[in-house]
């Protein structure tokens, strides 16, 4: 089963798979429309490709290009006029469309006919310019500057997030390499993925030569396919391609543009790709970069943690340390920690559901059951996909609205299928790798009241829950 990652309102019902995590998705079409009928043959052939590879496609032309080297490059048709095209083409193909803005007064009409508002690498730090294209609720493409770290991108993100839309694409576009040229770091599409967010990868502006065409741009479309390649292979979710049915004679980026001609064999090869490659998180545990120990983004740990309505635990290596002491024929020890037990309580005063689900079958876990007033408890199940779908219906939740508590290979597969999955410091690396999050403290030794807190704080109900202890 092919985990679905993105749990985040969608374009529209009738895009419903368009980021879903399923399939490859694409961005295509010309960098700048040149003209009506130029654009739409364009985009009469992104229809034809869509159809006979059944795959998503975002058509992509821009009204503007404020940002050309020199001052006699061709810009665009404005804004009025463009947006009117690409209007034009939504109605008459279906596509869903994008361009980019420049100013935040162009958000208000941009949002009224896009469906996702681009923001150019160049402004991706502009304040004024994201609020006001949050503030359309449509979807909107972060283009990560030449100038960004992928660690730097959180900043752009809160400030979206900050007028309540969390319908966001993180695009890796290249990276400044002293003057004139851009290399493409596959690292920073596993590190942006880290934020929970679909990760694009832009193949025709990564091959492009900054300002070095004698008052425009230059690069080599020869690269275009291998980097759309590698960056399929790193986790991308969706590839960004400008094309042109002659680049040779295109009006704006045409060195670094794909012929349309092409486009063809290169879709059906990244699909290709696309199917081999594990469609998981990176893992959410903290990762070293020279002396420093950078944490990934807690957004899309927090934007999880809000919708959690049940917690299912393991048992031996979460609510314990994994050891078990065996004294005499029947009796059998395990050590539960105090402070897990009373963050399981604290939990299910806010209204949260708790379940045990462990391989192994003991008298303990029933009493300990007890002890905290756990409803549901399944033992010796060692396939978990079972309990987690009764668990579903008898709860009438939707798999976001669960959290998976395991440590060990046996609780992967119900961990791929719920909306946070939750590890600790000591389980197999195939098991972090299948987490979005790693406790920092071990199993057994608070790393269940750990996680406890953290939903609960996400919630907005720890502080209610504690004001009972300072009566």
């Amino acid at each position: 089963m092919t985990r679905e990652l993105w749990q985040y309102p969608l374009l529209d019902s009738h895009y419903e798979s368009l980021f879903s995590g399923s399939s490859l998705f694409f961005i295509l079409g010309p960098c700048v429309i040149e003209s009506e009928e130029i654009t739409n043959d364009i985009a009469a052939e992104i229809v034809r490709l869509r159809d006979r590879h059944a795959v998503n496609i975002i058509f992509k032309a821009s009204f503007d290009k404020a940002n050309r080297t020199s001052l006699d490059s061709y810009r665009g048709p404005g804004m009025e006029a463009g947006l009117k095209v690409l209007a034009a083409i939504r109605s008459s193909t279906g596509l869903p469309v994008t361009s980019d803005i420049h100013t935040p007064d162009q958000a208000e009409a941009a949002g009224e006919v896009l469906d996702v508002i681009q923001i150019p690498a160049f402004l991706s730090r502009q304040t004024d310019l994201l609020l006001a294209a949050g503030r359309t609720n449509k979807w909107i493409n972060i283009k990560k500057g030449q100038f960004q770290s992928p660690d730097d991108v959180q900043y752009s993100i809160d400030k979206i997030r900050s007028t309540g839309n969390s319908k966001i694409l993180l695009t890796e576009r290249g990276a400044s390499f002293g003057y004139r040229d851009l290399v493409a770091d596959m690292r920073s599409i596993v590190r942006m993925k880290r934020y929970g967010m679909p990760i694009v990868f832009d193949a025709t502006h990564s091959a492009q030569f900054p300002g070095a065409g004698g008052g425009c741009s230059g690069g080599d479309r020869s690269l275009v396919p291998p980097l759309a390649r590698a960056a399929v292979a790193a986790g991308a979710d969706g590839i960004f391609m400008e094309v042109h049915p002659e680049p040779e004679n295109a009006l704006c980026d045409g060195p670094n543009s794909l012929r349309l001609g092409d486009l063809d064999s290169i879709i059906s090869n990244l699909c290709a790709i696309y199917s081999l490659v594990p469609r998981t998180l990176p893992p959410h545990s903290s990762v070293t970069e020279g002396s420093e120990r950078i944490q990934p983004a807690a957004t899309h740990l927090e934007e999880a943690a809000k919708k959690i309505r049940l917690i299912i635990f393991d048992v031996d290596g979460i609510l314990t340390d994994g050891s078990i002491i065996f004294a005499g024929s029947s009796l059998e020890i395990k050590s539960f920690h105090v402070r897990d037990g009373h963050g399981i309580k604290i939990a299910k005063r806010c209204g949260l559901e708790v379940a045990l689900v462990t391989g192994r079958y003991s008298d303990v876990v029933e009493r300990r059951a007890r002890d905290l007033g756990i409803q549901w408890v399944h033992q010796g199940i060692w396939d978990k996909r079972p309990v987690l779908e009764e668990l579903l219906k008898e709860l009438s939740l939707g798999p976001e609205e669960v959290a998976v508590l395991g440590d060990d290979v046996v609780d992967i597969p119900i961990m791929r299928r719920v909306g946070l999955s939750i590890t600790v410091p000591e389980a197999p690396q195939e098991v972090k790798e299948a987490s979005h999050y790693v406790t920092r403290l071990p199993g057994g030794k608070g790393a269940a009241r750990e996680v406890v807190e953290i939903i609960l704080k996400s919630q907005g109900k720890w502080q209610e829950a504690l004001a009972r202890y300072y009566v």
